[in-house]
């Protein structure tokens, strides 16, 4: 009778386990659990325990590409918004500079109509205003991935304490000798999306506990975690700090993984060189307008005045305006190469007209020159949106090992259950036939 007992609990605590994995099968982080039946010593079986199918070696390398893809989709996000900026589907720079250089065609034939002259202001005032539109959408952009950056840290430093209670509760369970799987399931998943942001190797310790490493130092070991803080640095870049116990370590280099990375190339590293090539091209642009109407003559004979307002360097594209000198003052507008040609001169707008034709100092044509910015940031979102779309294909395969490993198939645990149930039936049976004996056995006395 104790045999067919111990195969009855047996039985019953294995048809459990294959019960948890059927139910958990679905679950994120879940790992197969197997229940481990042995033979004692003086006859029948017993559940010794439950093991997990984990394996360091897949879900390391799980860890790693799902890193990889979170840098690579944060990069590409935010060069879409960079794209959509600097190539909007109407009101491009080529656009407003086609549409000055048209308006200065149309003065070159009526030198002395206001109503043209005003147009040609207009035309002007609406070219400086994309190139500063233009710039302060990037800028906004930079904003933005500042305030993402700081939201990812924060989530990063909620999950720590998440991995903290959850180590802690393992290595107690461990040491009372309680089955720890749910969580280390818990604690392993809040791992992977520590990962996902900063990327993270983690290490398991001889007492059932684990250390994290991220961005090149120890975000969590032995209960205690260490905080990230984003903030700028002098020069208006990202600069990530890890806070352990008021120790501040700047780990801004240690981060190349994770969504903050991807984040942080985009922010720090991809729109700095567009904002860089915009100014060049403002002021470039600017000056060769100003250049060839400051050789000419206003309707009130004055010369020498420039039609932008540009600075050179960092902030140029921001910055560009129709000069205060010229706004409101449609007669100042250039027309004749001599003041005895005005008012009917008109070789300084024809001139002007054929501006945007020239060759610039940087190279190119002023449509060359955006078409070669538009095609620049195209190339870094497509080569992103690719990086992303291979590492979509890495982490499918990693995760496929890994489910090849600790994953459950449904199938076999059905399997799985019909054995466990025939054996239960079989010892519920022996137990059933045990009595009968016994209870005939007493009844023949």
């Amino acid at each position: 009778m104790s045999i067919a007992r111990d195969g009855i609990i047996a039985q019953t605590g294995a048809l459990d386990v294959t019960g948890q994995n059927v139910a958990g099968a679905n679950t994120p982080g879940y790992v197969k659990r197997t229940a481990q039946l042995a033979s004692r010593p003086n006859g029948g079986v017993e559940m010794t325990g439950v093991t997990r199918s984990f394996d360091s070696f897949t879900y390391t390398q799980l860890v790693t590409q799902e890193a990889h893809l979170a840098s690579a989709n944060a990069r590409s996000n935010a060069l879409a918004d960079v794209e959509a900026i600097v190539s909007p589907a109407t009101g491009t720079l080529s656009d407003r500079i086609d549409a000055l250089s048209d308006a200065f065609h149309e003065l070159s034939t009526h030198p002395a109509d206001t109503g043209v002259r005003s147009t040609v202001l207009a035309s002007a005032a609406a070219l400086s205003r994309g190139f500063a539109e233009t710039a302060d959408g990037l800028n906004a952009s930079r904003a933005e991935l500042f305030s993402q950056a700081k939201s990812v840290a924060d989530d990063v430093n909620t999950k720590l304490d998440q991995l903290a209670k959850l180590d802690r509760n393992v290595t107690e369970a461990m040491a009372r000798g309680q089955d720890a799987s749910g969580l280390r399931d818990q604690r392993d998943q809040i791992a992977r999306e520590i990962g996902q942001s900063v990327g993270a190797r983690v290490v398991s310790n001889d007492n059932g506990s684990i250390t994290l490493f991220a961005a090149g130092t120890v975000l969590y070991e032995g209960g205690s975690t260490a905080k990230l803080e984003v903030s700028l640095d002098s020069g208006g870049m990202l600069r990530v700090q890890a806070n352990r116990a008021g120790n501040m370590v700047d780990v801004t280099n240690g981060i190349d993984n994770g969504k903050l990375a991807g984040i942080r190339e985009a922010r720090d590293k991809d729109i700095p060189e567009v904002l860089s090539q915009l100014d060049s091209f403002a002021t470039e642009v600017a000056n060769a307008f100003n250049t060839v109407h400051a050789s000419g003559f206003g309707l009130d004979g004055g010369t020498g005045r420039p039609l932008f307002a540009v600075t050179s360097g960092a902030g140029a594209a921001h910055s560009m305006s129709v000069d205060p000198g010229m706004q409101g003052h449609p007669e100042y507008l250039a027309t004749a190469s001599s003041a005895g040609d005005v008012p009917g001169g008109n070789d300084v707008a024809v001139a002007l007209s054929r501006v945007s034709q020239g060759i610039l100092p940087g190279g190119g044509t002023m449509s060359e020159r955006y078409a070669g910015i538009a095609s620049k940031v195209g190339l870094l979102h497509g080569t992103a949106e690719g990086e992303a779309k291979m590492r979509e294909d890495t982490v499918a395969t990693a995760s496929a090992l890994r489910e090849s490993v600790s994953g459950v198939s449904t199938d076999e645990e059905m399997i799985n259950m019909q054995q466990f149930q025939r054996a239960f039936e079989a010892s519920t049976r022996v137990l059933r036939v045990v009595d009968e004996l016994f209870d005939t056995l007493m009844k023949s006395f």
